[in-house]
């Protein structure tokens, strides 16, 4: 799935994206009206299944953004508002202007992936793909195994968490931060020491698989790599 993020806020666009990449989707992130009107315009808004909104933006409103799109460039894709603007008069607009649905600022990764998941349904299109593979390497999403040449690799819950999210990532550096808020999203009482721990754990699982390498990149987080 393909899916136009339109927020301008840093962090919380690049822990978005970073968290929908995580997904398996393809993010491209526009930081203003204008960048984004420019990116449809470009692609004609046919390549994009999910159209995610932010109201308040520089240069060209959130609402311009979705009146170009169902009316200039008949997008028949999803659109989502994600805002501050939490009034239900700001609702109603957003959904007379063409919105498929509307939240409101702060909210839950997981909140946001249901509504995208019941939006892209409604269009008839598959979300997630829960069989993903590169290379020799294939994962299963709903059976939480790993398979590398055909052999499967054995991994605990947490390992294959966060294998699964670096693989559906590959060569893509992800933050510690944007890790930790996904894979211990309900432990409270962590620290990012688990993860660094939990990350020693994965490689010894991988030992005998030298051409599955996980990377620090210092000062940011990890990524990995797959020989060909």
């Amino acid at each position: 799935m393909k899916i136009l993020l339109v927020e301008d806020d840093v962090k919380l666009g690049k822990a978005t994206s970073e968290l929908l990449a995580y997904e398996g989707c393809t993010v491209d992130w526009a930081q203003d009206g204008a960048e984004a009107a420019a990116m449809v315009k470009e692609s004609l808004s046919a390549s994009y299944d999910i159209v995610l909104l932010d109201w308040m933006l520089p240069e060209i409103s959130g609402v311009e953004i979705c009146r170009l799109l169902r009316n200039k460039y008949n997008f028949q894709g999803g659109i989502i508002f994600v805002t501050a603007k939490g009034e239900v008069e700001d609702c109603v607009r957003a959904l007379d202007t063409g919105a498929d649905d509307f939240m409101v600022k702060p909210f839950k990764i997981k909140e946001l992936v249901a509504r995208i998941n019941a939006v892209d349904r409604r269009k008839s299109k598959p979300f997630v793909d829960r069989v993903y593979a590169r290379g020799a390497v294939e994962i299963n999403r709903d059976l939480h195994t790993v398979y590398c040449r055909g052999r499967e690799v054995h991994l605990r819950k947490k390992e294959f968490d966060l294998f699964e999210m670096l693989f559906v990532n590959l060569n893509n550096v992800l933050t510690r931060t944007a890790i930790f808020e996904k894979i211990w999203s309900d432990k409270l009482d962590t620290n990012m020491e688990s993860l660094d721990s939990h990350i020693y754990m994965l490689r010894k699982s991988l030992k005998l698989l030298p051409e599955i390498r996980i990377k620090v990149v210092k000062n940011i987080g990890y990524k990995m790599e797959i020989e060909p």
